[in-house]
């Protein structure tokens, strides 16, 4: 029994400084090449001493409170993917070491990229009608974020959803389809006509 402590003690510290070190570093490659098939970015700010905030001047199109909102919640929920890769590589190790002694960590970012999907949401539920209408002409991704949320609720209700890298990766990829559609919303904003920038 002692003998079988002190292995698990002794493998939950390896996995330990292999978390510290090694996977972290392979989370890292793992981000850049994600973010390098990305198709679209936030709009930029233009060239020049004093470079304009593209954003800045969708106000004739959107709130420009609701439009500051969007990108901090698009900011935060890019942050939530990006530790992802970290939970990725610790769910594909639970799973080819004896569970117990590997930490995955997935329920605090995972809750976080719900509520930020909906505080999202909430936010477009408070917005006039006809500025609900006129933003969904542009692609405001509403029902997207709701089926993708729906998805995302009952995908936790499945055993393991806090440890299987299947279950994980669904999740990951949601938040980063998520990440995508508000990207390209804010983008067709500084498009739209009547913004300044298009």
């Amino acid at each position: 029994m002692l003998l079988e402590i002190t292995l698990l003690v002794a493998a939950g510290l390896g996995n330990l400084a292999w978390d510290v070190t090694g996977r972290r570093i392979s989370a890292r490659a793992r981000r850049r090449e994600r973010r390098a098939r990305r198709s679209d970015s936030l709009p930029l700010p233009g060239p020049g001493e004093q470079p304009a905030d593209p954003l800045a001047g969708v106000a004739g199109v959107a709130p420009e409170a609701f439009v500051d909102k969007t990108r901090v919640i698009l900011e935060e929920l890019d942050r939530v993917v990006d530790h992802f890769d970290l939970i990725l590589l610790r769910a594909e190790a639970g799973e080819s070491l004896v569970g117990d002694i590997v930490y995955v960590g997935a329920e605090g970012p995972r809750e976080r990229g719900r509520e930020l999907i909906e505080g999202w949401l909430a936010e477009v539920a408070e917005l006039p009608a006809a500025q609900r209408e006129r933003l969904d002409a542009l692609g405001m991704p509403v029902a997207s974020l709701e089926a993708m949320l729906a998805g995302e609720r009952e995908r936790c209700l499945w055993p393991h959803a806090g440890s299987s890298s299947k279950l994980l990766e669904a999740t990951a990829r949601d938040f980063e389809r998520a990440v995508m559609l508000l990207v390209g919303f804010l983008g067709a904003l500084v498009r739209a006509p009547g913004s300044p920038y298009r």
